[in-house]
């Protein structure tokens, strides 16, 4: 991919989605701090595309699902793909290779949120990528409605909770919570020592790549008056369709027809 391509890719999605660089970094070199962003991520993002094509291929109704599942919840798709992305790289067996962490799956649930769901972090594991979404679905659905942006999903999967505000909020300040901060720490994208609510979007939407219907029609414009060139994966089957950009790749996400919640973190361990 090149570096133009690259970069183009990057200033769409974030003005498509009304993300932002962290503060510090809204500058003239902000252009170059995104395409490094994108750069950095770009094998991860890669990664998770393959595994995504090899779910779709096996079961090619985890797309229709994932949709289902959305709409139940009154959330984007693409918020869900990105967050899995980041998380798992859509291997559906993935575990938290660091010491003592049990995190696994899709969403990378963690062994006691998963027993509060009736299920271990083993049994997940070993479940297929359609089995999984329930489970998604069923740790999600305490939010259901306030999930209305990429940084929504990705706090409610990684605090358990939601903050309102804006991509300043901070999520984790490592003063207050160095071994939080410590086990996430690459969703500190600007290494401020506090990870904010914009940080965890990027951080999601640089590996995922995927946009919700509304801002896949403001890309296509934005191409139309000379914008970047994409390749889109296509989802056919489904009304609002979720498409994942990339300057290079054939089109590839394509098949045929077809109470209150404890704020630990499904990922973190404490």
């Amino acid at each position: 991919m090149t570096r133009l391509g690259l970069l183009g890719i990057s200033v769409v999605l974030l003005s498509s989605l009304n993300t932002s660089a962290p503060a510090q970094r809204r500058s003239p070199s902000a252009k170059d701090y995104l395409l490094r962003l994108f750069e950095s991520s770009e094998a991860r993002h890669r990664s998770s595309r393959r595994n995504l094509e090899a779910i779709l291929r096996n079961q090619p109704e985890f797309w229709r699902e994932l949709h289902a599942v959305a709409g139940r919840l009154k959330t984007e798709p693409a918020w869900l793909l990105n967050v899995m992305a980041f998380e798992s790289l859509f291997d559906p067996g993935a575990r938290n290779p660091l010491p003592g962490q049990t995190a696994s799956g899709l969403l990378q649930i963690i062994e006691g949120t998963a027993r509060r769901l009736g299920t271990t972090t083993e049994s997940i594991r070993r479940m297929s990528p359609l089995d999984q979404l329930r489970f998604v679905e069923r740790y999600l659905d305490p939010f259901r409605g306030r999930l209305n942006t990429l940084p929504d999903v990705y706090m409610a999967v990684l605090r358990g909770s939601i903050i309102e505000g804006g991509d300043a909020v901070v999520v984790v300040d490592a003063a207050k919570e160095p071994r939080i901060y410590a086990l996430n720490r690459s969703l500190d994208i600007n290494n401020d020592m506090r990870m904010t609510k914009g940080e965890l979007g990027l951080a999601a939407l640089s590996v995922g790549r995927f946009l919700p219907a509304q801002a896949q029609r403001q890309a296509k414009r934005n191409k139309s008056s000379g914008g970047a060139s994409f390749v889109r994966g296509k989802a056919k089957t489904t009304q609002t369709p979720v498409e994942s950009l990339d300057s290079t790749t054939p089109a590839s996400v394509d098949h045929p027809p077809q109470s209150k919640r404890s704020t630990r973190s499904i990922y973190i361990r404490r």
